[in-house]
C-alpha cells in the first residue's frame, strides 16, 4: 500500500515503521475499496500519523469527541506559526474529521461525550432499538438525538436528569416549544419520541413509573393544515434554472425531476438501484419502504428519463455500488436523505416562494396538486403517490384553487 502511495524511501519508511501500522493500513485499504483516489489516500495517511502521534500512539478505550478536540489542539500547538497562518482552521478540521472516521472504523469512537447527561442510558437505548426493535439507522439516530437534547435541556434547567419527574419533563417540553418555535405537529412528534424513550427507562427501572404515560401529545386533527407547495409554474422555473452542464447539476436535475414528475419521497429516491431502471420496458420500479415488499411501477419517460440517462452515462462514478445516486467524490457512497433535502432546498429558498417547507416533499405536493388540476380522481392520485389511506389524498382537494374558481364562476342568474 505505502510503496504505491509514496515514492521517497523516507516517506515509505516513516509510514511502515510507525506504531499502529495494522490499524492504519486496514483503514486505508477500506477507503481504497470505497474508490478513494490516490491523492485522498496520501493525505489521509499523513493525517493518520498526526492523529496517532497526538494520542501518543495509544487510545484509552473509547475515545470521546472531547478527546479528539484536545488532541487537535495539541497538534495545532506543535505546528509552526507559518503553517498555522496558512491552513490553520482547514488543517484542524481535516485532523478532526480523519480522527473521527478512523476511530469509528476501529470501533473506538464513543458515541456520546462524558458531558452528555445520561450517556449510558442513550447508548443502551440505541442498542435496544437496533437489536430488539430492528429499527433503521436513521430512526435510531433521530430518536437518540431527541432524547439526548431532552436530557441536556433538563440539566440546563438545573434539574437532575437521573431523577426525572413530571415537573422536569413539563419544563423541558415548554422550553423546547418556546426556543425552537415548533409547530403543533412537530411538538406532537417530539412528544411521541420522548414518550418512547421514557417508556424504555421505565422498563429498565431507570425513572419513575408512569412518567411516559403522563406525556399526552397534542391532538392534531386530520386536514387542519394544508399541504404547502410551489405552483407548477414555479417548478418549471426551477427546472429551467438547472441547465448547468457541471456534474453536480446534471445529477441534481435528475433528482429534482423524480421528485416533481413522480412525486416520490426522499427515501424512495435514496433507495433507487440500477436494477430498478428497466430501460427496455421503459419502467422505473419504486420500493415504498424497507419493511414492505410493495413495489410500484411507473413509465420511465419524458424529461426524467432523459435526465437519468444523461446522469448515468456522463456523471455517475464507476463503482460496484448499485444505488443510482451517489456522492460525486471518492470514497463514493449513496447520497443521504439530508443531501437530497439540500438538493431541493438550496434551489427553492432563493425563489422566495410563499411556502413554509422547501424540501423534497414540497415538490411531492406540487405533483399531487398538478394531477388534481388535470382531472385525476382521488383514487388515481392516491395510487400514484403511494398513499396508504384515502384521507391523505383528500387533503389536496382543499388546495385545488382552480377547481374552486371553476365552481365560483358558475352563473347563478338563471336560478334567481
Amino acid at each position: 500500500m505505502f510503496d504505491r502511495l509514496f515514492k521517497r524511501e523516507a516517506a515509505i519508511a516513516r509510514h511502515t515503521t510507525s506504531p499502529l501500522f495494522p490499524e492504519r493500513l486496514r483503514y486505508l485499504e477500506h477507503l481504497q475499496g470505497l474508490g478513494a483516489a490516490r491523492k485522498t489516500l496520501v493525505k489521509c495517511a499523513d493525517y493518520l500519523l498526526c492523529v496517532g502521534a497526538s494520542f501518543r500512539w495509544r487510545f484509552p478505550g473509547a475515545v470521546s469527541l472531547k478527546d479528539i478536540d484536545a488532541a487537535a489542539d495539541r497538534w495545532m500547538a506543535c505546528r509552526s506559526d507559518s503553517r498555522r497562518r496558512t491552513d490553520g482552521q482547514a488543517a484542524r478540521t481535516a485532523f478532526v474529521s480523519t480522527a473521527r472516521n478512523w476511530l469509528h472504523f476501529l470501533g473506538l469512537l464513543q458515541p456520546y461525550s462524558v458531558q452528555q447527561p445520561g450517556a449510558r442510558q442513550l447508548e443502551a437505548y440505541a442498542r435496544f432499538m437496533r437489536e430488539e426493535r430492528n429499527l433503521s439507522p436513521v430512526t435510531i439516530r433521530t430518536r437518540c438525538g431527541r432524547a439526548a437534547e431532552f436530557l441536556r435541556m433538563v440539566a440546563a434547567l438545573g434539574r437532575d436528569p437521573s431523577r426525572l419527574d413530571w415537573e422536569a419533563v413539563d419544563q423541558a417540553l415548554a422550553l423546547k416549544g418556546r426556543r425552537d418555535g415548533l409547530t403543533r405537529s412537530s411538538m406532537q412528534t417530539y412528544a411521541y419520541n420522548l414518550r418512547a424513550f421514557l417508556r424504555f427507562l421505565e422498563e429498565h427501572e431507570q425513572c419513575r413509573p408512569g412518567l411516559a404515560a403522563a406525556i399526552r401529545p397534542g391532538r392534531i386533527y386530520q386536514g387542519e393544515t394544508l399541504p404547502a407547495s410551489p405552483s407548477w409554474e414555479a417548478v418549471c422555473q426551477l427546472l429551467d434554472g438547472m441547465q448547468d452542464e457541471r456534474s453536480g447539476a446534471i445529477r441534481d436535475r435528475a433528482i429534482v425531476l423524480l421528485f416533481a414528475q413522480y412525486g416520490l419521497r426522499a427515501a424512495e429516491v435514496r433507495r433507487l438501484c440500477l436494477d430498478d431502471l428497466d430501460w427496455e420496458q421503459a419502467i422505473i420500479r419504486v420500493h415504498r419502504s424497507n419493511q414492505s415488499p410493495r413495489v410500484e411501477c411507473y413509465p420511465l419517460t419524458g424529461a426524467a428519463a432523459d435526465a437519468l440517462a444523461k446522469y448515468l452515462q456522463l456523471v455517475r462514478p464507476k463503482t460496484p455500488l448499485r444505488e443510482v445516486f451517489l456522492q460525486l467524490r471518492a470514497p463514493y457512497q449513496p447520497v443521504s436523505g439530508s443531501a437530497l433535502w439540500q438538493v431541493v432546498s438550496r434551489r427553492l429558498r432563493p425563489m422566495n416562494l410563499a411556502i413554509k417547507h422547501h424540501g423534497p416533499h414540497a415538490l411531492r405536493h406540487a405533483c399531487a396538486t398538478r394531477l388534481l388540476s388535470r382531472g385525476l380522481s382521488m383514487k388515481e392520485i392516491g395510487d400514484f403517490l403511494g398513499h396508504s389511506h384515502p384521507a391523505t389524498t383528500a387533503l389536496y382537494a382543499k388546495v385545488d384553487i382552480v377547481g374552486l374558481r371553476r365552481v365560483a364562476d358558475v352563473d347563478l342568474g338563471r336560478f334567481l
